[in-house]
């Protein structure tokens, strides 16, 4: 394929995997595959450079049981893996029409820790990246939410994360691939696809190459937090002194309480923070976590 052609996204692809150290040759990946363009580009990317990665490929899949057609998405993947000689694991869910987008992420996370495999790789993209980015500044998160996606995280891995939506279709139709839609995608009442179709266009108008602009910033986030968790005091909390979290340096603080809790939002470490420097305070977490400040200790209870 040419140089500039869409066949360079699978260069680009092996050298993120080599890059970043996605997995070692040999070893197990289970391709996350939805049946819609970006996840079957990813499949067809890694299928076609195995012999540069050398992994062992096998495909997951999960049926939320949230819409109808759900099943016929699963379907349609088992039978994309038949034809490659893969084996396919299926995870059929009910959760039915009123399932949120965070239960439907917690359910599909919990579908894919069952998987028997050394990494999974899921096909989020630089679009993607930018969404997330969007939604955890309107969440009022700290550096950990304005971090991003990252390649790698745990055995989650993201070899398409730096490439934009559109090169994933250039590629696809480039490939004569086949892929389902997902009518839910265009569905306003989830806060993400307004994001996508109302709010990343409208910044895409005021400023040009904002979704690229976007997932940088995440990505010099992610390098200062990872400069600043080298800075850390060893063994530092929970508990952590009240002296240190209500007057220590501002960015050693809050990567310590994001590091227990990386959920906080931006208010919530404010609270933490004041409350320090009184010395005394409780700040409750949502339903599962509590955090006190008492004397010279601020402790967190979770349950």
């Amino acid at each position: 394929m040419s140089g500039a052609g869409p066949g360079r996204l699978r260069h680009r692809v092996g050298q993120v995997v080599r890059g970043h150290g996605l997995w070692e040759p040999g070893r197990h990946v289970a391709v996350a595959v939805s049946g819609g363009l970006d996840s079957v580009v990813l499949l067809d990317v890694l299928l076609a450079t195995r012999a540069w990665h050398g992994a062992e490929l096998s495909i997951v899949t999960v049926d939320h049981g949230i819409r109808p057609e759900s099943a016929e998405d699963a379907a349609f993947v088992a039978a994309l893996a038949h034809r490659h000689g893969l084996p396919c694991h299926t995870a059929a869910l009910s959760l039915g029409p009123q399932a949120s987008e965070d239960e439907a992420r917690t359910a599909r996370f919990a579908a894919f820790d069952a998987v028997v495999c050394d990494a999974v790789a899921l096909a989020h993209h630089r679009d993607d990246q930018a969404e997330t980015v969007v939604l955890q500044l309107l969440r009022g998160t700290g550096s950990a939410g304005l971090s991003g996606m990252s390649f790698r995280r745990g055995r989650f891995v993201r070899p398409l994360l730096g490439e934009a939506r559109e090169a994933l279709l250039a590629y696809a139709r480039h490939r004569g691939l086949r892929w389902r839609e997902d009518p839910s995608n265009g569905d306003p009442r989830y806060l993400r696809n307004r994001v996508r179709h109302e709010v990343l266009p409208l910044l895409e108008d005021v400023r040009p190459g904002a979704r690229e602009a976007l997932a940088r910033a995440a990505r010099a986030v992610a390098d200062d937090r990872e400069l600043v968790a080298a800075q850390l005091p060893e063994g530092i909390g929970p508990p952590w002194p009240a002296s240190w979290v209500g007057s220590g340096p501002a960015a050693l603080v809050r990567r310590a309480l994001l590091a227990a809790l990386p959920t906080l939002t931006a208010a919530q470490l404010d609270d933490i923070v004041a409350s320090a420097r009184r010395g005394s305070g409780t700040i409750q977490l949502g339903s599962r976590a509590t955090v006190h400040i008492s004397g010279r200790q601020v402790t967190l209870t979770q349950c």
